[in-house]
């Protein structure tokens, strides 16, 4: 008799051990999961330490489970700016739930039917970007208390609310665990995102290094090859479906695999994103050549200018001249993109006081007749004078004549997949959004990122040569 490996969501068997799968549960994989997604996974009555990188946090009650797809919401989300988000995930009704029956050397014997009891299930989860909401919500033994801190500490009525179809799961039975599981080989095809250390063994079929398949006879992906799974015979797996850790090697992490933190998932992200923009073309060896041509002619055109210029900043408000703001490049690479200093040297502390009057939607602010910028800031931002300084970062290749605008990380967390598909580029002295906004009230965060994608899709000499001549044009206007 052939040995066949349940497929089915909705198939069950019964066992007293939880699963899990290269030493990892249910819960374990779970979390992973949204780590690759840039939400930290946070549970009442369990410790608490925000990872570097993430974009959300996302609040849970102890082995409480969900997934679903979060990139519907995240438009929503990054506009609404909600102190909190809560979050309705239900699942579909079921006909009926089937249950696979086996002997003891796991044969096959009979599927049974069962249609009682399958209401539709949900669950309720919280979204924030806050960690001072997550560490309250980490901090609280009891959920009612859970509720009533938050609801002091953030403002209810700005808090918005979502439904939608996904999984959820406490894995409190080995079938449920093996359920989420099953559901991750859907979702998540690419698992050494979040494990270091697994291997493709063919396309579809993850393992760690030395999983013996040849005893399967056939193996249709997507399939997770557990840890010394031991099969007495010739055997037929088919995906999406996984194959569990045997008892010997159960809770046992294979030497060599761990996990990945947030931003260890996006060092690694970055990485494969530089190694595919890295891939020489036409377009791009111009492009750099001409960026060193052009950025080092202006610096030794204008240096007689910009000696003018510092001596004029100090004058009007002391040292220092330049002013360095960490910004992020391709690849997410943190570098400091330099200005001659039009703002007042205390102009950070006051942007807390000027918050009802920013006219900018986004991360980003926006306000007329800025009170933190210096007379003679004024009269070089006029001229875009400011600018000129980040020629260098030009020339040592930090940035580029035209790109996206150079932002740092916390603007860029915004809107993720806005940040990959600008980081994908070197950020711009100018760019498509600079020179085409509107400044419209409510607009200018929806525009900055239009443009910004708009940019990457259509990226030419004769696009960079457009923008190049719009931004000269604006200069002599004033």
């Amino acid at each position: 008799m052939t040995r066949v490996y349940r497929t089915n969501p909705n198939l069950g068997t019964s066992t007293e051990e939880a699963p899990t799968i290269w030493g990892f549960g249910a819960h374990d994989l779970h979390d992973a999961y949204w780590r690759s997604h840039g939400i930290q996974c946070v549970r009442r009555t369990e410790s608490f330490t925000p990872q570097k990188g993430r974009d959300l946090f996302m609040l849970l009650e102890p082995r409480q489970c969900a997934l679903f797809d979060h990139a519907v919401l995240a438009n929503s989300m990054s506009w609404n700016r909600a102190p909190l988000s809560r979050i309705r995930v239900y699942s579909e009704n079921q006909p009926y739930r089937e249950r696979v029956i086996q002997n003891g050397d796991g044969d096959l014997l009979r599927i049974d039917r069962d249609y009682r009891n399958l209401k539709s299930r949900s669950t309720r989860v919280l979204m924030t970007r806050r960690a001072s909401v997550a560490q309250i919500w980490a901090d609280s033994e009891k959920r009612r208390r859970a509720w009533t801190d938050l609801r002091r500490y953030v403002d209810w009525t700005r808090t918005d609310h979502y439904s939608i179809k996904g999984l959820t799961s406490t894995c409190e039975t080995p079938d449920s665990a093996r359920e989420l599981m099953r559901e991750l080989t859907k979702i998540l095809p690419e698992p050494d995102l979040v494990l270091n250390g697994l291997v493709q063994i063919r396309p579809g079929i993850w393992g760690i290094p030395g999983t013996d398949t040849e005893r399967i006879d056939h193996l249709l992906p997507p399939v997770w090859l557990g840890r010394n799974t031991q099969m007495n015979r010739k055997s037929v797996v088919v995906g999406p479906t996984i194959i569990e850790d045997d008892s010997e090697s159960n809770a046992q992490i294979p030497s060599g695999l761990t996990m990945l933190e947030i931003d260890e998932i996006q060092r690694s992200s970055n990485r494969d994103v530089l190694q595919e923009s890295d891939e020489i073309s036409l377009y791009s060896l111009m492009k750099r050549s001409i960026d060193v041509l052009v950025s080092l002619c202006v610096l030794l055109a204008l240096l007689p200018l910009m000696t003018v210029v510092g001596i004029a900043v100090m004058i009007n408000d002391g040292r220092p001249v330049f002013f360095g703001h960490v910004r992020q490049t391709r690849g997410g690479k943190n570098f400091k993109c330099w200005k001659f200093r039009t703002m007042l040297r205390n102009a950070e502390s006051m942007v807390g006081d000027l918050t009802e009057k920013n006219l900018a939607d986004g991360p980003q602010v926006f306000i007329e007749n800025d009170p933190r910028i210096t007379k003679v800031g004024r009269l070089l931002r006029r001229f875009h004078i400011d600018e000129v300084p980040q020629f260098w970062n030009v020339l040592v290749g930090d940035m580029s004549l035209v790109g996206p605008r150079p932002s740092p990380e916390k603007e860029n967390q915004f809107c993720p997949a806005w940040r990959d598909a600008r980081l994908s580029v070197r950020p711009g002295i100018t760019g498509l959004w600079q020179v085409e906004r509107t400044r419209a009230p409510g607009m200018d965060f929806q525009e900055w990122i239009k443009y910004d994608i708009e940019y990457v899709n259509r990226a030419s000499l004769l696009l960079d040569a457009r923008i190049c001549f719009k931004t000269l044009y604006r200069m002599v206007r004033g």
